[in-house]
């Protein structure tokens, strides 16, 4: 029996009720923006995570460890998926790990969902599955051939979750998500490079022609998603969450250097690079309510803001030290 309130074929809560729900891979990137969207929508949240979360109640663990899942969505109204291998250059790496976790994980979170009676599992993938675009804008029909270890896993993943939607009536919302942005990102996006090196008065280093084009999707839009999706999204519906406006990483670059000014340098093109291509969120638009709203030249002020700070504290924190010695 499904959790009051819940059900496979209509929206699973009230947008005024408080609920407990679960977020794997809190202390990541885009998951820590969704735990902070939910905790502020007034939903009651876990972190759950190999690394502690600071800023919601933590529960330890590994989604390979499908008892200790089972044991943290105890209790639950909902579970929002987003811990992964979500390091492109990892999973190319290590693609027998991003398998395990993108794939095996995903596979026992519904297990662990289903046999705790979670109402609804809202999963994580990316518009990268969808590989070279056959038609633009591409939505949530367009075939998917993705080619990228990274990729590859997340569809298998989002896959696997329809599947236990569709023959064992788990309720699962996908959202295939922009290339995501905002505070907190990783030290190896292309938004840390190249603030960091314009602060260390360095030149930005572009790989091609900067041509290349994403719809960068301000963190905060992306957990609006999540928050949405629990009320308003479909059983087994797939939503692209995407920024409408695609910027160029020369674009990205200018913005930058109007920040930190310095200088932008050219490189060969990097193999492997996803190619640029124009990803449609009518969908939902329509059915979610949901549409961007931070601007992105604030977004990446925001970026430039917090690398300053990080790096005035490192720099303190070391004259500190050697005048101690």
């Amino acid at each position: 029996m499904q959790p009051s309130g819940f059900s496979s074929r209509r929206p699973v809560l009230d947008d005024e009720r408080a609920m407990k729900g679960v977020v794997t891979g809190a202390s990541g990137f885009v998951a820590s923006h969704v735990a902070d969207e939910l905790s502020a929508a007034g939903h009651e949240i876990v972190a759950f995570d190999v690394r502690p979360d600071p800023r919601h109640k933590w529960v330890g663990g590994d989604l390979l460890d499908l008892p200790g899942l089972r044991k943290a969505f105890r209790g639950a109204d909902f579970v929002c998926h987003l811990a992964a291998v979500g390091d492109v250059y990892l999973a190319a790496q290590r693609p027998t790990l991003a398998a395990a976790v993108n794939v095996t994980g995903t596979s026992h979170v519904c297990e662990a969902a289903l046999a705790e009676n979670v109402g609804r599992v809202v999963l994580a993938s990316t518009w990268e599955v969808y590989g070279k675009p056959q038609y633009e804008p591409m939505d949530e029909a367009h075939p998917c051939h993705p080619d990228h270890p990274y990729s590859i896993t997340k569809l298998a993943g989002e896959q696997m979750a329809l599947a236990f939607g569709a023959l064992r009536n788990l309720d699962v919302v996908v959202l295939r998500l922009g290339t995501t942005y905002g505070l907190r990102m990783r030290a190896n996006s292309v938004f840390s490079i190249f603030i960091a090196r314009a602060l260390a008065r360095q030149p930005i280093t572009i790989q091609g022609s900067g041509e290349q084009a994403r719809q960068f999707t301000h963190a905060r839009d992306v957990a609006r998603a999540f928050v949405l999706a629990l009320s308003r999204g479909r059983n087994n519906g797939v939503y692209n969450i995407v920024a409408d406006k695609s910027v160029t990483i020369r674009e990205l670059a200018s913005v930058v250097t109007q920040l930190v000014p310095t200088t932008i340098e050219y490189r060969e093109p990097r193999p492997g690079d996803v190619p640029s291509a124009l990803v449609t969120s009518a969908l939902a638009r329509r059915e979610l309510d949901w549409s961007p709203e931070v601007d992105f030249a604030q977004g990446v002020h925001e970026i430039v803001e917090e690398i300053r700070a990080s790096s005035s504290g490192q720099e303190a924190a070391a004259a500190e030290n050697v005048g101690g010695q």
